[in-house]
């Protein structure tokens, strides 16, 4: 048999990657909305929040839940009311809060990142903007740290965990400073240092604390 061919897949069939093209393109526009949330204490049992948040949001229709281990992923049909749910806030269930964030449905995370090896001088927004767009998204910086310039900086930043990232890296300022930096990567799961990839739970939802 003829092995099947499109004018989106670009790429050779024997190759283990296959590009999709504008298909590709296509199949990522679905129309819909996302959110991540986690609850502030022990999760609850599913069927009762997901039988509930509804109400709680005042959504007739148009709301998904899913379960993603210790938080939920939410899928909108409607953008007012995913952005009614993200910005309307505090939202409780059962007297615990709600917290809830931004997510694209593919692979975006928040995080704080520590960033260790950079020389006192270099201690500084300047420096750390420089940093955290090489690995990411820029958010903010730990302000309490930078005021003292502490050895250990930190960078809060949206990642995407569908590309490697590193722990280690060489920054050339200029020909006489080229510190080595180390990049740590807090309260996330999934994340395997030896490759530099995030694993699949990690990829499904986002962290918070």
């Amino acid at each position: 048999m003829a092995p099947i061919t499109t004018g989106a897949l670009a790429t050779p069939a024997d190759s283990a990657k296959v590009s999709l093209g504008a298909a590709g393109t296509a199949a990522l526009q679905d129309n819909r909305w996302y959110m991540v949330g986690r609850l502030l204490g022990p999760k609850s049992r599913f069927p009762g929040f997901k039988g509930t948040i509804s109400s709680i949001w005042r959504i007739k229709s148009g709301l998904s839940v899913h379960d993603a281990g210790d938080r939920f992923m939410f899928q909108f049909n409607h953008e007012a009311n995913r952005n009614r749910a993200l910005h309307e806030g505090p939202w409780f269930y059962r007297n615990t809060m709600l917290l809830v964030g931004e997510y694209d449905g593919v692979g975006l995370v928040e995080i704080w990142v520590a960033v260790k090896g950079l020389p006192v001088a270099l201690r500084n927004k300047n420096a750390l903007n420089l940093i955290g767009y090489v690995v990411g998204q820029v958010i903010k910086f730990d302000q309490s740290a930078l005021r003292r310039r502490e050895e250990e900086q930190r960078i809060r930043l949206v990642l995407d965990t569908r590309r490697r990232v590193r722990t280690w890296m060489l920054f050339e300022f200029s020909s006489l400073v080229q510190p080595e930096i180390n990049l740590i990567y807090e309260k996330v799961k999934g994340f395997c240092r030896d490759c530099g990839f995030f694993e699949h739970d990690a990829r499904d939802a986002m962290d918070f604390w």
